[in-house]
């Protein structure tokens, strides 16, 4: 298939857990034989096919730290004349602040928006209290497309009940983890408590401090501008490549999120090591109806992923 991807952060040159996995779906892609042209915000790329047989929109409208913009009209024309299906990673198309901070407890007016945020609202082109979902285009990106592709159960029915989809034609990826990095590798465990992530309210600060506060918990991770760390020892950023070794060491994995997290691959790559896992219910990647710790239901996530998308082609 000759495929447009469009995206608001280019999967190639950007690092973020949504860009990985997108990146490696295109890459299973390539090897499956689809050539693909990516259009991107970040950076500034726009490379297309006049008559792709299919394209795939993914995580379009929401960067806060970036004033660039998809134009709707842009968007609108995609949703109008190609076929195209849509992948979430989080809910930057449903929502254009940080975090969802409602929850997904959306109200016609967010009472998160303030016409005092000036620099978000100038950046964000948004000047009004109106919740983002209100907007038609979010509704028609999602209830015209031929999938709706979301990466945990917890993550499709947070989005389907907050915009109320009519479209029933979703899929739910299944966790793309290396299962040759990610293992049990029998070492000592000699940490008690282990976070891994970003520290900051969305992702369960405020949790981490109340029940952990004089427990031997580390924390590996970037502490959030405007966030303080009182508690745990902060270890701060460890390259990837590093985190088997960590998990490895734990007894336990912590992570309580505010928010419905989409998925949590983190929480899976514990699983996976051999940790305990201290969650809660807003952990997607606690949501699929398998065992996550079990290596064989993390094969072949890629492969299907491109079943179902030649499927539609061929349909």
């Amino acid at each position: 298939m000759k495929i447009n991807y469009v995206a608001y952060l280019h999967p190639f040159h950007h690092n973020g857990g949504g860009e990985m996995v997108l990146r490696q779906l295109l890459e299973t892609g390539k090897k499956r034989g689809h050539e693909f042209r990516i259009s991107s915000i970040s950076p500034k790329i726009s490379d297309r096919f006049n008559e792709p047989d299919l394209s795939i929109l993914a995580d379009l409208f929401n960067c806060p730290e970036l004033y660039s913009r998809f134009k709707y009209s842009y968007i609108k024309k995609i949703i109008e004349s190609e076929k195209y299906i849509h992948f979430d990673n989080a809910y930057v198309d449903c929502c254009n602040l940080d975090y969802l901070p409602c929850s997904g407890n959306k109200t016609s007016i967010c009472q998160y928006k303030s016409i005092k945020k000036i620099v978000r609202n100038f950046r964000a082109r948004d000047f009004c209290k109106d919740c983002f979902q209100s907007k038609k285009i979010v509704h028609e990106l999602y209830n015209k497309s031929e999938l709706n592709v979301f990466v945990s159960p917890l993550h499709h029915k947070t989005i389907s009940e907050m915009l109320g989809i009519k479209n029933d034609h979703y899929y739910i990826l299944n966790p793309l983890i290396d299962v040759d990095m990610f293992y049990n590798r029998g070492l000592e465990r000699d940490i008690e408590y282990l976070y891994i992530g970003a520290l900051t309210e969305a992702k369960g600060l405020d949790h981490l401090r109340r029940d952990f506060a004089g427990k031997n918990i580390q924390l590996l991770g970037k502490l959030v501008k405007g966030e303080k760390l009182d508690f745990g020892n902060h270890i701060g950023f460890v390259p990837y490549e590093k985190i088997p070794e960590y998990l490895n060491r734990s007894q336990n994995f912590v992570f309580l999120p505010r928010w419905p997290e989409p998925q949590g691959r983190v929480v899976v790559e514990a699983a996976l090591c051999g940790c305990r896992l201290i969650t809660n219910e807003n952990v997607g990647a606690t949501s699929f109806n398998f065992d996550i710790s079990v290596s064989e239901n993390m094969v072949s996530a890629e492969n299907e992923f491109w079943e179902k998308l030649e499927s539609i082609n061929h349909s």
